[in-house]
This record gives structure tokens, C-alpha cells and sequence, in this order.
């Protein structure tokens, strides 16, 4: 029992070394957006087609593909590039703060909100937002 104890008191995140928490930085933060991508493109498809999903022809499992994955790229940088770049630069600052304070809480944070950032924008796409 003592050990686990001396195992909560003790800081060993200031010995390790800077390269580490970048790293780990970098594959949380992919792992994360990756995630978001695939449950965007899920939600998408889920929406078109819910219960028919095993009918569905090619050419609109290719059309759905790109709107959920081109698409919001495109609308966030095209016609919404007025929001998308603050948020983006205020996420990027989040997580590179978490990297640098070795904080992973924040850089998952900030993953997690550029996340929801990408659903929203699938959101839009599905809606019709900019047809």
C-alpha cells in the first residue's frame, strides 16, 4: 500500500524528457481528430441512408464519403474562414501549451474541442447549410 502512495506523491513527469511529451502529444492528438473524422463520416452516412445502409449504390457511398470528409475542409476554409482560423489558432495554442507545461489534460482538451469543430462543420454540410 505504501508504494502506491509514493507512487501518487511523487512528480516523475519533470524526468522525463521534453521529447516525450511531444510525442505522446502528437499521437493523442492524431488518435483524437481520427476518431472525429470517423464518427463524422458514420454520422453522415447513418443520416442518408440509417437502416438501408448495406443498399446503398457506390456512387452514393463515394458522393457521402466526400462530403463528409472534403467538405467540411473546404467550408471551413472557403466560407467560413473568418471562425475557423481563430478557433484554429486558439486550439493550436492549447494544445502546443499543454505540450510545452506538459499539461496532457490540455492538449486533449483542445483535440477534443477541434473534434467537435469538425462535426460541427459535417453538420452544416448535412444540413444543407451552403447548397
Amino acid at each position: 500500500m505504501g508504494i502506491f502512495f509514493e507512487f501518487m506523491t511523487t512528480n516523475d513527469a519533470l524526468s522525463r524528457p521534453r521529447k516525450f511529451f511531444w510525442s505522446r502529444t502528437v499521437i493523442l492528438g492524431s488518435s483524437v481528430l481520427t476518431t472525429f473524422v470517423f464518427i463524422g463520416i458514420a454520422v453522415t452516412f447513418w443520416r442518408e441512408y440509417g437502416d438501408s445502409f448495406f443498399k446503398m449504390p457506390a456512387s452514393a457511398a463515394y458522393r457521402l464519403l466526400i462530403q463528409a470528409t472534403v467538405g467540411p475542409i473546404f467550408m471551413g476554409i472557403y466560407f467560413l474562414w473568418m471562425i475557423t482560423i481563430p478557433v484554429m489558432f486558439v486550439l493550436t495554442m492549447m494544445a502546443y501549451v499543454g505540450a510545452q507545461f506538459r499539461r496532457i489534460w490540455l492538449s486533449a482538451g483542445a483535440f477534443v474541442l477541434m473534434g467537435l469543430y469538425w462535426l460541427w462543420l459535417v453538420k452544416l454540410m448535412a444540413d444543407g447549410a451552403f447548397d
